[in-house]
């Protein structure tokens, strides 16, 4: 953080968390000008010696050492001088090359300061340019900015205008699905049909869920058993040959129709293709299902 202070001054102005409402004494100031001064001299590794840290910078990090509590700046010369060496040769690269990795690995083997405390090593590095992101801050958030942040996540979620348009196509094909399967298998198997066709297709968990609950029989089928009813080959070969071709081809369609529909109904990832692909397999399996309906009505006159 401190190597985009480039002069004494800019970084008296400063007033960050890391420095916070520092004034420097003249003599102080006069002092690391001429440490630094001392460290152009102080013999480096030559991998890092061309990127020796210049005199005025080097004097705002050696005031930013002082500030960060190290004392006995001059006892640290030659090491910071190293370290900031190296924090001038990351700030300046723009990939890792073998000279980048010389520099380091040579700046690895040169001897650690020693320090009372881990907070001083942070401190000396933090000064030198080598320092990390701090550990974040935990504070504690109110009830109400909890409620906020909740109430955003909520609208992030809002559905997308593809996804409703999938649910509300999904609701009508489905219920007239149901309604023209119920009605076909009437008339082929009669009014009772669900108790015999039920078992023969492999729907006995459909017959129990209707046995248990009520209603319609097909309020409690899925896309599975939409596929098993009308593939079966007796029910195929009565009924339904008449709007398809095939009846693996048929389960396949309401199959897809199916798999679409979970993805749109369950907070799965639904995309505007999805979309387009479940209007397609609708559409082809309303071409088939109009087979099933009325080809005359009677007109009355009035």
């Amino acid at each position: 953080m401190l190597d985009r202070f480039r002069t004494v001054s800019e970084l008296v102005r400063v007033r960050d968390d890391l420095i916070p409402k520092v004034m420097f004494e003249p003599a102080t100031i006069a002092f690391a000008q001429e440490q630094a001064k001392l460290a152009q001299s102080i013999a480096l590794p030559s991998i890092l010696e061309h990127y020796r840290t210049a005199t005025e910078p080097l004097t705002a990090k050696l005031l930013a050492l002082d500030a960060l509590g190290v004392g006995q700046v001059s006892r640290y010369l030659e090491a910071f001088s190293q370290a900031s060496a190296v924090s001038d040769l990351i700030a300046q690269s723009l990939r890792v090359d073998r000279e980048f990795l010389a520099a380091t690995r040579a700046f690895s083997l040169s001897a650690v300061p020693t320090f009372e405390t881990l907070a001083g090593y942070r401190s000396f590095l933090d000064a030198a340019g080598l320092g990390l992101p701090r550990w974040p801050k935990v504070r504690l958030l109110t009830v109400a900015e909890k409620r906020r942040r909740f109430k955003a996540r909520l609208q992030r979620k809002a559905e997308p205008v593809h996804v409703k348009k999938a649910k509300s196509l999904v609701h009508r094909y489905e219920l007239t699905l149901r309604e023209i399967l119920d009605a076909v298998m009437a008339d082929a198997y009669g009014e009772d049909w669900a108790k015999a066709r039920l078992p023969l297709c492999g729907c006995n968990d459909l017959l129990g869920r209707w046995r248990k609950r009520g209603g319609d029989v097909l309020d409690h089928a899925d896309y599975a058993h939409y596929a098993r009813i009308m593939s079966h080959p007796e029910h195929f070969s009565a009924v339904f040959e008449a709007g398809f071709d095939d009846p693996q081809a048929l389960a396949a369609l309401l199959e897809d129709a199916g798999r679409l529909r979970a993805a749109s109904h369950h907070a799965r990832a639904f995309t505007p293709e999805d979309l387009r692909d479940l209007r397609v397999t609708w559409r082809t399996i309303e071409a088939g299902l109009l087979a099933f309906t009325a080809d005359y009505e009677l007109e009355t006159w009035h």
